[in-house]
């Protein structure tokens, strides 16, 4: 990057590197406010330097010291010359399509301290080693040298939260603390912020005599002030990166690991000590059996502290912030021992950060570059698998793996490029959660190639050979080489093609398989074909390609696949080779085909009370009647996943899919037989295979989750005559297992978690039957993906039994869980009061609805007497009131009204009385529960999203007032209101209107975009923008025909900087067309085009002048880009009567849209239809009234 090589160049002129650091920090947690010293010893090699530059983002600088003499310095921002950060976004094609490209590497700028030299530098004494503990043989070296070692002291303040440093306030306590990652640490102390220097650190943090300061590294000492109103904690932190520096301050209760009462220590805030024990019990037995997993290396901390921070807090995807042995998760993941439910959600998430202090981005084996976070983040994941495949057994590993190839095919990336040639280490595309899906399934892969203890003894080895590595001045390594190489000696190469195939692109093979038994030549005849599935990052959609089209320009997957064919003597393996995208093979068999003669049965003969006829007494087809057998069973296409990133789709009959079902001892087996049955046969199946499903349910030696599977299987499942025998067959499970002989309903005894678990299962396959609701089977925060605005009348809910509502709300109103119970209730009945809710939506009998109304409030009532777990109950209630409310049930208004703010009540109605469950819903809008927060949100958006006047409140109230509960609410909110654009065609048209309403709103929304110091809430805000005005440019700004001519002139802009970027990479490319209205970039290159048959030379003079006229191009337009900002902001403030403030932040905004579009498309469009014109006609409108409405664009 051209940035990134002008900061290496003035490294490489101007070379410094910090000896030790030391950290003063005071800490006000009222006022919000930091006040910090650092002091810096740097080694200065040039003598002749006169100046030094530190890593350092704080504009609040009060003085610098340069060996006790007070110096000059500056604050140097690299992002605010917009045209070197232009040209730094645009060194790659795919780089400069749009403003959000540019948000996704909002580190690659970094701004810096400059701080002058004096012009002989000052003798200092000898430095003692104390204050280098980790680091003598430095010191010693630079002792000869001491006339270049400076003492640069800076002194700032941090006021409120920034990048790094974040103050949260959970139930009335207080807290702040550094979120640290890789290269932050220049949000929050001056510094040398690489993957480069290491050097060692001194903490002292003052805080008030109730509060706790916990830090990195070892604590050495804690001094009371004389007044007793302070304290001070001393923290040493051995020779580490920058980033590995952090702390956290608040008012927490401290509990020593029962085991390691020395090595660890955890932290929670008051209130939460009850869940704390049962939360970590665990994790002190992984501590040996890390050990034995790595014999060879000890535990990496002397003192490891884990810190629960308040419900909802962490800004990763796992919710975690790790660095130096302190290590930030969020209040979430406590839960008690009666919450079964967030064991399996929860403890993943713990053993992974357990198996992060080994292998990880702060861990012993960290990434050395880009290209190798990939393999760090894989070995981690498969780590921690491995960890749980004890805890939890083989069954649920193998599900996990399932669910995780599966997450990754309907993903909108693939996981995306692992491994790019432009790569950025702070990419969040390498850290989302899809890339280390995928990271995760290639080492799987892997594994099942090699073994599981080859790739355990080769993190070790690497682990071993790079903890001294990280201390010493070395080159960095390139871990993937250096993994083939400690995994295989042998095979390096062919281990690298396929490293290289499976990290370079973000394919998913599929494979289409069928086959045939010939009774004649006792052969299965197997025919499978293989295409890609791609996806574009534009758009986020899925492609499938074949391999046959010449156009397509994709590998081929090439290599062993084994096909298993279960016979009725047993199964046989065959490796077959695939080397071609079609595959046509004969298999041979051993068993030969045997007939059987049986009378016909009549249907009346059937009875549901008769058991299940065997697979080796024949197999009955929908009528009844046993028809003959074959001797395959069934035939299964890479029965250990080998290829795990795959997808199948089999054409395998019902019959088939029923035997493997039955017989069949591998859970992949059992639920690929599921899916294959559900597919194939769209629901419609026979009898057989309804009795069959029902069998499994009830039957307790199969796994939970496949018992589940065949649940949902069930509630879609309906004969040839329409009749819903599934759902029948769910409601006498029901009936048979939790209702006694008089139909009254039995207590609740969760003793037995599988039981627990199919129980669930069954209510949530009701609920889906009838309406796509996402219910995941574990984690409580992902179960609330309910879309309520797309209800539409099926198949299934036009003859939905009577008894469907009434036993389900049955179970509801007699309730009753055992007492002492294992297990808790609440998630139970989270999913019964949303399934109930959903069948009253389609039930016709208002009586029965009513009593399911009277349910919901009853519910609601008594949350708030005794609060279910994170009061999921009181989120579910609300939820199932506004499904009744979108059902015209509740006869509310949904008009928008104006609404007070009352401290007691929440929100209510100026014009009319708001009943109970609208005080309800405001009341937990404004809560300082996160979860009901988020819930009552998205209730609001979808009873009021389509009226912009709600928009307009939310955005005063929650982004402009700043309000701390709903700071970490924002990214929720935005893609609440980026599914209500998708949804309803109204609101984006009401968006889009010229008037003085529409406009303040599009002025706001920018405000905020340009505001926002989050850049992933950010770039949320641009997509939300683009979804509304097809660019960052708001359409109420364009009419009908110049929003065409601007999208127009972008699709050109970009298929001209497409044709560049081959050209100069020396690519075939075929020239584009002759257009109509071109520009003079276009015109040169139909001038070039006419000349392609000319010999290669003046082809690469062609390329040469091409280059200079579009460098050229570009540079007028950079520098009338100004004067264009200025003449659109004041024709903007005659029209729209903007203040100061607005008009600062719209021309920020500008100018940020203008440096992300494609070829300047943004500022040539603007300058080419003329803005001034469009704002002459505002004003001519305005003053008519006379406003139109564009029209609807795709």
């Amino acid at each position: 990057m051209l940035n990134s090589n002008r900061h290496l160049d003035r490294e490489q002129v101007y070379p410094r590197r910090v000896i030790h650091e030391e950290i003063w920090v005071s800490v006000d947690l009222t006022a919000q406010i930091l006040e910090c010293r650092a002091k810096l010893t740097v080694d200065v090699s040039n003598e002749e330097q006169e100046y030094v530059d530190l890593d350092f983002a704080i504009e609040n600088v009060e003085k610098c010291q340069v060996n006790e003499t007070e110096a000059k310095f500056e604050i140097i921002r690299s992002i605010s010359d917009t045209m070197e950060a232009q040209r730094q976004i645009e060194t790659k094609s795919f780089q400069i399509q749009e403003l959000e490209q540019k948000l996704s590497s909002p580190f690659v700028c970094k701004p810096y301290l400059r701080v002058f030299l004096p012009n002989k530098p000052t003798q200092e004494q000898p430095l003692k080693k104390k204050s280098s503990p980790h680091n003598d043989e430095t010191l010693d070296k630079l002792s000869a040298s001491q006339s270049n070692i400076y003492n640069i002291q800076v002194i700032y303040q941090l006021m409120g939260s920034n990048a790094s440093v974040l103050f949260r306030q959970f139930d009335s306590h207080s807290y702040v603390y550094i979120d640290g990652f890789l290269t932050g640490a220049y949000h929050w102390i001056p510094c040398v912020d690489n993957l480069r220097d290491r050097y060692t650190f001194t903490l002292r943090i003052t805080v008030a005599t109730d509060l706790f300061a916990i830090a990195s590294g070892d604590v050495e000492d804690t001094i009371l002030s004389d007044d007793e109103t302070s304290v001070a904690y001393h923290y040493r932190i051995g020779n580490t990166l920058p980033c590995d520096v952090s702390f956290i301050v608040g008012p927490f209760k401290v509990l020593p690991d029962p085991v390691y009462p020395a090595s660890i220590t955890y932290f929670v805030l008051p209130g939460n000590t009850k869940w704390l024990a049962n939360t970590t019990r665990f994790l002190s037995k992984l501590v040996p059996k890390m050990q034995s997993v790595f014999p060879q290396v000890g535990f990496p901390f002397s003192s490891f502290k884990i810190v629960f921070l308040g419900k909802g807090d962490g800004r990763h995807g796992q919710g975690q912030s790790f660095a130096g042995g302190l290590c930030l998760v969020p209040g979430d993941w406590l839960y008690g021992e009666d919450i079964i439910d967030q064991v399996f959600y929860i403890r993943p998430k713990l053993v992974n950060l357990f198996c992060s202090l080994y292998i990880g981005d702060n861990g012993l084996l960290a990434p050395q570059s880009a290209k190798d976070i990939w393999l760090i983040h894989g070995l981690q994941q498969f780590l921690g698998m491995h960890l749980l495949k004890d805890l939890f057994g083989n069954n649920w590993c193998k599900t996990r793996y399932l669910e995780l190839a599966q997450y990754l095919y309907h993903s909108l990336d693939g996981g995306g490029y692992l491994v790019n040639d432009d790569d950025h280490l702070r990419s969040p595309k390498l850290y989302k959660k899809s890339a280390k899906v995928r990271s995760l399934l290639i080492i799987y892969m892997i594994s099942k190639r090699m073994s599981t203890q080859s790739i355990i003894s080769a993190a070790e080895k690497m682990i071993m050979s790079h903890s001294d590595l990280k201390f010493s001045d070395l080159e960095m390594v390139d871990l993937v080489s250096h993994f083939v190489s400690t995994l295989s000696s042998r095979n390096v190469n062919a281990m690298m093609q396929f490293i290289s195939r499976w990290t370079r692109s973000c394919d998913i093979l599929k494979l289409r398989c069928g086959y045939r038994y010939d009774s004649k030549k006792k052969f299965v005849e197997l025919a499978v074909k293989q295409s890609i599935i791609t996806f574009r990052p534009q758009d986020g959609k899925r492609m499938e390609r074949d391999l046959d089209s010449e156009s397509t320009k994709v590998s081929m997957f090439k290599g062993g696949l084994t096909v298993q064919v279960m016979e009725m003597e047993g199964a046989h393996d065959h490796l077959l080779e695939m080397d071609s995208d079609i595959l046509l093979v004969e298999l041979p068999t051993s068993t030969r085909r045997m007939k059987q003669h049986h009378r016909k049965h009549s249907k009346g003969s059937l009875k549901e009370s008769e058991s299940i006829i065997s697979p080796t007494e024949g197999n009955l087809d929908e009528e009844g009647v046993i028809i003959e057998k074959d001797p395959v069973l069934w035939v299964r296409i890479d029965p250990d996943q080998e290829w795990i990133l795959k997808f199948v789709e089999f054409r395998r009959s019902e019959r088939d899919s029923i035997s493997c079902l039955r017989n069949c001892r591998d859970v992949w087996g059992q639920l690929e037989a599921l899916k294959t049955l559900m597919t194939r046969t769209k629901g419609r199946v026979s009898v057989t295979s309804i009795r069959c499903l029902e069998q499994i349910l009830a039957d307790s030696r199969y796994y939970f989750q496949v018992r589940g599977e065949c649940a949902r299987c069930l509630a879609k499942c309906y004969t040839t005559n329409d009749r819903l025998m599934g759902l029948e067959a769910l409601l006498k499970f029901l009936r048979n297992k939790y209702f006694d002989e008089h139909g009254n309903v039995l207590s609740n005894r969760f003793d037995d978690i599988s039981e627990y678990f199919v129980k669930c299962a069954v209510i949530q396959a009701i609920a889906q039957a009838l309406h796509p609701i996402s219910f995941p089977v574990f984690g409580y925060d992902s179960k609330f993906s309910l879309n309520l605005a797309s209800f539409q009348v099926t198949h299934i809910q036009e003859s939905l039994p009577h008894d469907v509502l009434q036993l389900l709300l049955s179970l509801l109103e007699q309730n009753d869980t055992a007492y002492p119970s294992l297990f808790g209730d609440c998630f139970y009945l989270h999913n019964l009061i949303i399934t109930c809710a959903i069948c009253s939506f389609y039930a016709k009998d208002q009586i029965t609805r009513h009593r399911v109304y009277k349910q919901l409030f009853r519910y609601l009532k008594r949350e708030e007497a005794m609060p279910s777990y994170h009061h999921i109950i009181t989120g579910a209630s609300l939820k199932g009131l506004t499904i009744l409310q979108l059902g015209g049930f509740l006869r509310i208004p949904n008009d928008w009204e104006p609404i007070l703010v009352s401290d007691t009540e929440g929100l209510v109605s100026n014009e009319r009385e708001s009943n109970e469950w609208e005080k309800a819903l405001w009341k937990s809008f404004r809560s300082c529960n996160l979860f009901l927060t988020k819930v009552a949100m998205e209730c609001l958006f979808h009873l009021y999203g389509g009226h912009i006047e709600f928009l307009e409140w939310l955005l005063v109230a929650w982004i402009e007032n700043r309000l701390e509960r709903y700071e970490r609410t924002r990214k929720s909110a935005i893609r609440l209101l980026q599914k209500q654009v998708a949804l309803r065609a109204t609101l984006r048209n009401r968006l889009r209107k010229y008037d003085e309403q529409s406009i303040q709103f599009c002025l706001g929304w920018l405000r905020w975009m340009v505001e926002e110091k989050d850049c992933a809430v950010q770039s949320e805000g641009l997509k939300v923008a683009k979804q509304i005005w097809g660019s960052y440019i708001p359409l109420c700004l364009l009419t009908n025909e110049e929003y065409e001519r601007e999208r127009n002139e972008r699709k050109k802009s970009h298929k001209e900087r497409r044709e560049l970027d081959y050209r100069l990479e020396g690519r075939k490319m075929v020239v584009l067309p002759a257009r109509e209205q071109s520009s003079s970039f276009s015109l040169r290159t139909q001038q070039q085009s006419s000349e392609r048959d000319m010999e290669s030379m003046f082809q690469q003079q062609d390329s040469l002048a091409l280059m200079n006229e579009q460098v050229t191009q570009e540079q007028s337009v950079e520098d009338s880009s100004l004067h264009l900002v200025k003449e659109m902001m004041e024709r903007i403030k005659e029209t729209c009567s903007l203040d100061s403030e607005d008009e600062h932040y719209m021309r920020s905004f500008l100018e940020q849209g203008c440096q992300g579009s494609n070829v300047n498309s943004v500022q040539l469009s603007l300058r080419k239809f003329g803005l001034e014109k469009l704002l002459v006609r505002w004003q001519q409108q305005k003053s008519s009234n006379e406003f139109q409405t564009p029209q609807e664009f795709d």
